[in-house]
């Protein structure tokens, strides 16, 4: 007499295959959601002194007012007036001058 083992084969659960659904309807509603839905503006009111910004546009700078002595301009006085308090500092030479040589 021979004697068979067979496991039992079990059925998948509808719960299993219930929260598989849930679970990948969430991804994609996420995914959806998060690269396709257009983003609301936010409506950011501007008080009234930013809105005359196009008037600092058309100004026009002329630098040799600024540093040009003959000129009588304040500014190019202040110029004059600075000192210098310190000196250039020596630049290093990069890398030693031998670099096959032993430390």
């Amino acid at each position: 007499m021979a004697i068979v083992l067979e496991d039992e084969k079990k059925g998948v659960s509808l719960v299993t295959v219930l929260s598989i659904i849930v679970v990948v309807g969430i991804v994609f509603f996420g995914a959806y959601y998060l690269f396709f839905t257009k983003p609301e503006l936010i409506e950011v009111v501007v008080p009234q002194s930013l809105q005359n910004v196009q008037g600092i546009s058309h100004l026009t700078f002329d630098p040799k007012t600024a540093f040009d002595s003959d000129s009588g301009e304040k500014s190019a006085q202040v110029f004059r007036t600075l000192r210098k308090f310190g000196e250039a500092l020596p630049l290093p030479t990069p890398g030693r001058t031998n670099p096959f040589k032993a430390f």
